[in-house]
């Protein structure tokens, strides 16, 4: 009678917290730690800045590998957790890095947040999810071989 009991308040209690999926991008994800963030941008970056603005800390680098890839990286500290985190990639070799990367990333961000809302201007391509984290947004332009990926809460 006990171990029915049990295993019914196992089979119906409430989830006690939910944690939304948030994809890492060199290890940084949103509402990580402040202390984890500058830790991790000190391994993976050759040089890196940090500005206080006014209630919001910005962790910038422009020497940044992400997915094989050099990448300007900009992380948004607001409360000391991750708020915001913009990449912009300029993939250096042409025209088979940035298709490989394109589709790379809609793929992994697709992985955590469906398909999401898909738009195109004259040369740019949006790809936009609404998630309890803010607003996430990937653009491309396969004219200029750029891509953004911004993923939490705009400033």
């Amino acid at each position: 009678m006990a171990l029915a009991l049990i295993l019914l308040m196992a089979f119906f209690s409430p989830v006690e917290h939910y944690t939304p999926p948030r994809p890492a991008f060199a290890g940084i994800h949103i509402a990580m730690p402040e202390d984890s963030a500058f830790l991790i941008m000190q391994h993976i970056a050759l040089r890196h800045d940090t500005l206080h603005v006014d209630s919001l800390v910005l962790l910038e680098s422009d020497s940044v590998q992400i997915f094989g890839q050099p990448a300007y990286m900009q992380v948004q500290l607001l409360h000391h957790r991750v708020r915001t985190i913009v990449i912009n990639w300029h993939p250096l070799s042409g025209g088979s890095a940035y298709v490989g990367l394109r589709d790379v990333l809609l793929s992994y961000l697709e992985r955590y947040f469906g398909l999401g809302v898909v738009f195109n201007d004259e040369t740019l391509s949006y790809h936009r999810w609404e998630t309890e984290d803010g607003t996430s947004e990937l653009s491309h332009s396969d004219k200029y071989l750029r891509i953004f990926v911004r993923l939490g809460k705009p400033r």
